[in-house]
């Protein structure tokens, strides 16, 4: 399995999920049969209507919408919701409904009643009010399938997207490739003759490998269908921008996602700024950066023990609060590392500059980043 569908599947896994606990029987069974059972969801209704609704339009259990099994934590439940808030095409109040059941063993108990009379008493439906229903219910698993598939594009690959509302051509389009026409696992291959060669090897680089041709292809699936006809009219004065415009398309494709994460980081913790510069963290805590590569536990004590000799001025506290969190650290250490190089591509304006201009400072951009790399020294950009 490739490190993409890797990816792809442990993602998927936390937001899409079958619903085992939810089926229609087949079988017929005749009114007096089930009167016992619609007693008993009676007496529960009292408390649960909203539950029972939700089960008879076709949403799904509230395992299913929140991913869980039936052994599930309290804590299980609790970040479930919380992911499910961000990536869900359930409503607010169906989210909430699942998590308020799940979160109490009397209420979970309760519930897992209703579904079995549920079951039960859908025996005394019709063939085709349970046809209705299951389709309804696989509707719902389907879109959320979607809604998952298209949230993991967009957090990983946000420069498709990007580049899309910005009324690029797509990948197909530069290399001059029919999309409808290739067959399914084909080689693509660039047919324009015009088009910058190393554009077209970050393309194949996408198009080329399996899992990520499917999820650029699954991006460009939803997108059309959701402005068809509108797309090239509400793209149209931007298309022209892009004529001839390889070295643009290509910096885009190369850096976007790291210029984003660069800005992300600066603006959430705008106090580091001063320290990612000539002077640092670690040079605040009397700390060779270069020594504390190794142990985590080691890492966490070299950095303690610094703080403890030192007086505790708000610098000092500042420094040792980012580099005694792991994840704050290795936040801080990133950009430390490229901040070089973000730099100059950060402060590129596309429309300003020409496509000379963007090669030249993309070679001094390679240039640096190899050498971080191979530790290198490092190359002062010129001109």
């Amino acid at each position: 399995m490739s490190e993409e569908k890797k990816a792809f599947d442990e993602w998927m896994q936390f937001y899409v999920c079958d619903d085992p606990y939810w089926e229609i029987p087949s079988r017929y069974m005749d009114t007096s049969r089930v009167g016992q059972y619609l007693k008993k969801l009676q007496k529960l209704e009292k408390s649960y209507s909203l539950y029972i609704d939700d089960l008879y339009t076709g949403l799904p259990t509230c395992y299913s919408v929140l991913c869980l099994p039936k052994n599930a934590s309290f804590d299980a439940v609790e970040k479930a919701y919380e992911r499910k808030k961000r990536h869900s095409v359930y409503p607010d109040d169906v989210l909430k409904r699942a998590y308020e059941i799940l979160s109490s063993n009397e209420k979970r108990s309760d519930y897992e009643e209703i579904i079995y009379l549920f079951n039960k008493i859908m025996q005394n439906h019709t063939a085709k009010e349970k046809q209705e229903l299951i389709k309804e219910h696989a509707s719902w698993l389907e879109k959320e399938k979607d809604q998952a598939t298209f949230n993991y594009i967009r957090e990983k690959h946000g420069v498709w997207q990007q580049l899309f509302f910005h009324g690029a051509p797509t990948f197909y389009e530069l290399l001059g490739v029919d999309r409808t026409k290739l067959k399914s696992g084909e080689e693509v291959k660039c047919e324009n003759k015009d088009v910058d060669k190393r554009l077209v090897e970050e393309i194949y680089k996408i198009i080329n490998n399996p899992q990520l041709r499917f999820e650029y292809d699954f991006m460009l699936d939803i997108l059309d269908e959701m402005f068809g006809e509108e797309k090239s009219e509400m793209f149209k004065s931007e298309k022209t921008f892009w004529k001839g415009r390889d070295a643009v398309y290509l910096m885009i494709l190369k850096y976007y996602e790291p210029i984003k994460k660069y800005e992300q980081l600066i603006d959430m913790h705008n106090d580091w700024e001063a320290y990612i510069e000539d002077r640092t963290f670690y040079d605040v805590l009397t700390i060779d950066m270069a020594s504390i590569s190794g142990d985590k536990q080691e890492v966490e004590n070299t950095i303690r023990n610094a703080y403890k000799d030192k007086e505790r001025t708000p610098e000092v506290n500042l420094a040792y609060s980012v580099l005694k969190n792991f994840r704050l650290r290795n936040d801080y250490d990133w950009l430390l590392k490229n901040k070089k190089w973000l730099d100059l591509l950060h402060e590129i304006d596309v429309e300003e500059v020409d496509d000379a201009e963007i090669n030249k400072v993309m070679k001094m951009v390679d240039e640096l980043a190899t050498e971080l790399k191979t530790g290198g020294k490092n190359v002062e950009p010129t001109g």
